[in-house]
């Protein structure tokens, strides 16, 4: 299951970094010609790409943090507590099993 959360992760950040990248590819290949209301735009683009890339990078490391001090904590409870856990995930069952069974009727 971690393997599968990884693999996720790390195709949907190659994603994102693939549109930055051709957002910034975009940008260096438009003309350069222009007013100076254009260039003071083109500036304000560079400088917000610029953020969004040092923020997608900190983010990265932070969401991976948390998910793994999360699946630890959780593993620990599950093993701690097997009974209580076996019943949450009874309960979450039987609660899907109603709702699904209630959604078919109609």
């Amino acid at each position: 299951m971690s393997k599968d959360f990884d693999a996720q992760k790390e195709a949907l950040m190659k994603e994102v970094r693939s549109v930055l990248n051709e957002v910034e590819t975009l940008y260096e290949s438009s003309v350069d010609n222009g007013t100076d209301q254009a260039k003071a735009l083109k500036a304000k683009v560079q400088d917000q790409l610029a953020r969004a890339k040092s923020q997608l990078r900190d983010m990265e490391s932070t969401v991976v943090d948390k998910a793994k001090q999360t699946a630890a904590r959780t593993d620990e409870l599950v093993h701690d507590q097997p009974y209580y856990a076996m019943g949450v995930a009874a309960l979450a069952g039987l609660a899907v099993g109603v709702l699904l069974s209630s959604s078919c009727r109609r």
